[in-house]
């Protein structure tokens, strides 16, 4: 393949596929910012490798898997979690809408996402992995577990952890409202 038609696959592929990434780096990194990189670096490297990755059976999940691992790469070499808002007197923080404010109907919604969200911070990377992967790529036990190298047993143990914890975690942070 020249380089001409190795470009416009990878192109293709971009096109199709950077959507579902970046949502899948957001829910992993639980930072739209940090998704935004987590996805443009993992786009470079998948372009570096394309040769390999475009041979693969499912390039898509191929790219998914060099995603997860970077994620986790990041995560190691993070010292500690650090979030950027910005502060109202008395600690409350200042939440941005586009289009103004929220009407009153959809606030619950809203915060529903956002306690999802900070609930999704909290977990373990092989947790966030393992719930993403089985909730919203919509795998098998046995496809994550494949996936993410490990054994059908830690994601059944892992799923079950990190959905207690999302429990916990959100019902605290609607309490908080």
């Amino acid at each position: 393949m020249n380089r001409a038609e190795r470009d416009a696959q990878f192109a293709q592929f971009v096109t199709e596929r950077s959507a579902r990434l970046l949502l899948l780096a957001r829910h992993l990194c639980c930072d739209f910012s940090g998704a935004e990189d987590l996805t443009q670096s993992v786009l470079e490297k998948a372009y570096l490798k394309w040769g390999r990755v475009s041979q693969a059976s499912d390039p898509y999940a191929y790219v998914r898997r060099m995603l997860i691992n970077l994620n986790h790469d990041r995560y190691r070499r993070q010292p500690s979690r650090e979030y950027a808002t910005e502060l109202l007197g008395e600690g409350r923080a200042l939440l941005s809408f586009p289009g103004g404010q929220v009407p009153a109907d959809e606030m619950d919604q809203v915060i529903d996402r956002l306690a999802l969200r900070r609930a999704m911070a909290e977990l373990t990377p092989r947790e966030r992995s393992v719930v993403v992967l089985r909730y919203l790529e919509d795998l098998s036990e046995a496809e994550t577990a494949l996936e993410l190298g490990i054994k059908v047993g830690t994601v059944k143990s892992a799923c079950h952890r990190a959905l207690s914890r999302l429990r916990v975690l959100a019902g605290k942070v609607r309490e908080e409202r």
